[in-house]
């Protein structure tokens, strides 16, 4: 309503300016040509302060949506309890009138619905789901990073390395100090035989994090090019930056890879 009336003072304050400057200002002079100029801002600047407003009640209106939906999804017993109550949640703000009204809205409360559908399909493992979730949630915001890693980590473990890498890169665009992305990225260029691209990838993770998984990565990817000593180093680096509570499978693994590479080496020599 407010926003109604300032739009018609703003129209008659336009058509009062417009028409004195057609005559010349006769009958309206200097001062009343100054005075509607100052009308004219104060009029802008209060409709920029609602909408303002406007928007600030949206983002809170949206933090209490994201936080009922979560608190709601806590209270059912199983993933497909969970799922189910998302899928109709979303078919029914597709299908709401006051949403169609508003589609940007709209929008925003479908990424939220979105974005916990993902969640429960991760959880419970199901990757061609996550996959679905995640190209709706970059669908509707293409400047969500962790989508794109999602998909693109999914991409990769179906062997679809050349969409996982579109992916991946988009992820380093977006989040270029997330450690994750460059040390996914690396696998992809190693299982695509750029081995200089995943070491590169492997140095960025490591760099940013160092994490043993990436040095682990690195190693393999030294040991593909017969660099048997730089191998060893990574793998030897791996055991000293992984922590006591570290799967043990993992470790046993990287302790066959050292012997692997012990035994290349000395075959060298």
């Amino acid at each position: 309503m407010i926003t109604r009336y300032i739009k018609y003072a703003l129209s008659v304050a336009s058509v009062m300016l417009f028409s004195s400057c057609s005559s010349s200002f006769v009958g309206i002079g200097m001062v009343g040509v100054i005075a509607l100029f100052v009308l004219m801002f104060i009029l802008f600047a209060l409709m920029f302060y609602l909408i303002a407003r406007r928007k600030k009640q949206g983002e809170k209106s949206l933090v209490k949506f994201n936080n009922d939906v979560y608190l709601a999804l806590n209270k059912l017993g199983t993933s497909q309890q969970k799922i189910n109550m998302l899928n109709n949640l979303i078919e029914r703000i597709n299908t709401d009138e006051k949403y169609k009204k508003d589609p940007e809205w709209r929008d925003k409360v479908l990424l939220k619905t979105y974005l916990h559908l993902a969640t429960v399909y991760y959880q419970e493992g199901d990757e061609i789901q996550t996959l679905n979730a995640s190209s709706k949630i970059i669908e509707l915001d293409p400047n969500d990073g962790m989508a794109y890693y999602n998909r693109g980590s999914i991409y990769s473990n179906m062997g679809l390395y050349e969409k996982a890498l579109h992916d991946l890169n988009r992820t380093v665009e977006l989040m270029p100090d997330y450690a994750s992305a460059y040390n996914n990225r690396g696998l992809v260029h190693e299982k695509m035989e750029h081995y200089e691209e995943a070491l590169s990838d492997f140095d960025k993770a490591i760099e940013l994090e160092s994490s043993p998984f990436a040095y682990y990565n690195r190693g393999n990817t030294h040991y593909e090019q017969s660099e048997y000593e730089l191998a060893l180093k990574d793998y030897e680096s791996t055991l000293n930056v992984l922590d006591s509570q570290s799967e043990s499978s993992f470790r046993q693994e990287v302790e066959v890879s050292i012997k692997a590479a012990k035994e290349k080496m000395a075959k060298e020599y």
